[in-house]
C-alpha cells in the first residue's frame, strides 16, 4: 500500500469512528431525559445544570490546558453570548424532561436544525441549498404532528420548543465565533457561563419557566404558584434521586465529549446528520423505561422530522466542530 492509499484508509477509519462517536453522543444526550423524568422530577432543574457545569468546567479547563489551547479566547463578547444562550437552551431542555414524555422532550430538543435553517439565511447570509425551504416546512409539519398541534398540547411542549429555538440561535452564534475560537474554548466558556447563572437561579424564589409555561397554556396562576426552592429540593434526598442526578451529569458529559470528538474526526455535515438518531433513541428509552408506545401520529411526525433534518444536515454549509448546547 502506498502513502496515498494509507492516508485514505486512515481518513476513512477516522471518519467511521467519528460517525460512531456521534451516534454515541445522540444516545447519551437522549438518555438525560429518562434519568430526569424517572428520578429527578422533584429536583430543582437549575441544580442539575449547576452540577453538570461544575464537572464540565473542570474537565474542559484541564483538556484545554493539556492541548495548549487559549481558553481565554479572542471574541469574548461572542463567547459570553453563546454561553448565555446555551444556558437558556439547557434550562428549557432539563425543565421539559421533567414535564414531558422522554421521547417528546428529546424530539423537541433535536428539532433545533429547523430553527437554524430558518435563521442562518437571514443572520449569516447563507445561501439556502436545493430543497431547503420545502424541507424546513416538512420538519415543521412533523413537529406539529409529534407534539399534537391542533389538539391538546401536553404542558411543557412550548418550553421544549423554546429550548430548541435557543439551541438554534446558539448554533448560529457558534458559526460566527468559530472562525477565531477553538471548539474546546467554546465549550469551556459555555460551562463557565452556565456555572454562576445556574447557581444563582437555584436560589431565585420563583421559577420563570413554570410561570411562562402556565401563561402559554392559559393557566398563569398555576405557573406562578410553583416556586423553585419552596416546591423543589436542591439536592437528591434518596438513593433513586442520587442515581438520576449522577446519571444525568454522567451521560451529559459523555455526550459532550463524544460530540466534540466526533465532529473533529468526521465531516461536519454527515456527523450532524447522524445525530438525528437522537429522537429515535428518545422513543426507545420511552418504551424501555416507561412502557410508553407512541401513537401512529406521533411516530409519523417524528419520522418526518428526522428525515427532513437529516437531509438538511447533509445539504447545509459546513458547521463548526462545536458541541450542542445540551
Amino acid at each position: 500500500m502506498n502513502a496515498a492509499d494509507s492516508r485514505r484508509t486512515e481518513s476513512h477509519s477516522a471518519d467511521t469512528r467519528g460517525l460512531w462517536l456521534m451516534v454515541a453522543s445522540a444516545a447519551a444526550f437522549a438518555a438525560m431525559a429518562p434519568f430526569t423524568r424517572r428520578w429527578l422530577r422533584a429536583i430543582e432543574p437549575q441544580s442539575i445544570i449547576a452540577a453538570r457545569a461544575v464537572v464540565m468546567t473542570a474537565l474542559f479547563f484541564a483538556w484545554g490546558r493539556w492541548r495548549g489551547i487559549n481558553l481565554l479566547g479572542h471574541d469574548r463578547r461572542g463567547l459570553l453570548l453563546r454561553g448565555v444562550i446555551g444556558w437558556l437552551s439547557i434550562s428549557c431542555y432539563v425543565w421539559s424532561t421533567q414535564h414531558l414524555p422522554s421521547g417528546q422532550a428529546v424530539l423537541l430538543q433535536y428539532s433545533h436544525p429547523v430553527f437554524v435553517a430558518l435563521l442562518a439565511p437571514l443572520l449569516l447570509s447563507e445561501r439556502p441549498g436545493p430543497g431547503h425551504w420545502p424541507l424546513v416546512l416538512i420538519g415543521l409539519l412533523g413537529l406539529a404532528l409529534a407534539i399534537g398541534v391542533g389538539g391538546e398540547l401536553e404542558r411543557g411542549a412550548s418550553i421544549g420548543l423554546l429550548g430548541a429555538l435557543f439551541t438554534g440561535i446558539a448554533y448560529v452564534t457558534v458559526r460566527r465565533i468559530s472562525a477565531t475560537e477553538s471548539p474546546i474554548t467554546i465549550v469551556f466558556w459555555f460551562a463557565l457561563v452556565m456555572l454562576p447563572t445556574s447557581i444563582t437561579s437555584c436560589f431565585t424564589p420563583w421559577s420563570l419557566l413554570d410561570m411562562l409555561s402556565g401563561w402559554l397554556n392559559g393557566d398563569a396562576g398555576a405557573g406562578a404558584a410553583i416556586s423553585g426552592p419552596s416546591a423543589l429540593h436542591l439536592l437528591p434526598q434518596d438513593g433513586g434521586e442520587w442515581i438520576g442526578y449522577l446519571g444525568v451529569v454522567g451521560v451529559g458529559l459523555l455526550g459532550q465529549i463524544t460530540l466534540t470528538e466526533g465532529l473533529r474526526r468526521a465531516g461536519a455535515a454527515r456527523a450532524t446528520a447522524v445525530t438525528m438518531v437522537g429522537p429515535l433513541f428518545g422513543l426507545v428509552f420511552d418504551r424501555l423505561c416507561f412502557s410508553r408506545t407512541p401513537s401512529a401520529t406521533v411516530l409519523a411526525g417524528t419520522l418526518l422530522v428526522v428525515a427532513a433534518l437529516t437531509v438538511l444536515g447533509i445539504l447545509k454549509p459546513r458547521a463548526p466542530a462545536d458541541a450542542a448546547p445540551t
